[in-house]
């Protein structure tokens, strides 16, 4: 089941329309968890890094969805680090530079889309 999830997450990584290259991290699945690392590099020369720590009922207990220009500065953070406990949908939040708000979970191929559009609009 795990095994499966993450090669659907590659695929819809490889199939992003800006993706230049595609490079996997790390993987490893188990019985009961699996987590995986990629980075993608985009044709503008950004980077998408990946990472996602799951459950066999495919609960994501750690995630990191991370968009850094060129320079290797952050352009926008998804994720679900335990601080910020202050936000609402703790503790799923979202990094625009400097600031930060509480977001909903959202899937990869939503973010995606987010990266798309945070791209088009530079």
């Amino acid at each position: 089941m795990i095994g499966a999830y993450f090669e659907s997450l590659k695929k819809q990584a490889r199939s992003f329309r800006l993706l230049k290259e595609f490079k996997l991290i790390r993987e490893f699945v188990d019985n009961n968890k699996g987590f995986i690392r990629f980075k993608m590099n985009l044709v503008d020369g950004s980077e998408i890094h990946v990472f996602e720590y799951v459950t066999i009922k495919l609960e994501k207990l750690d995630y990191s969805y991370h968009l850094q220009d060129k320079n290797k500065d952050l352009i926008v953070r998804w994720d679900n680090a335990p601080h910020h406990t202050e936000l609402e949908n703790y503790p799923h939040h979202f990094h625009d530079g400097q600031n930060v708000k509480g977001v909903p979970k959202k899937t990869f191929l939503n973010i995606l889309d987010d990266i798309s559009q945070i791209l088009e609009n530079q």
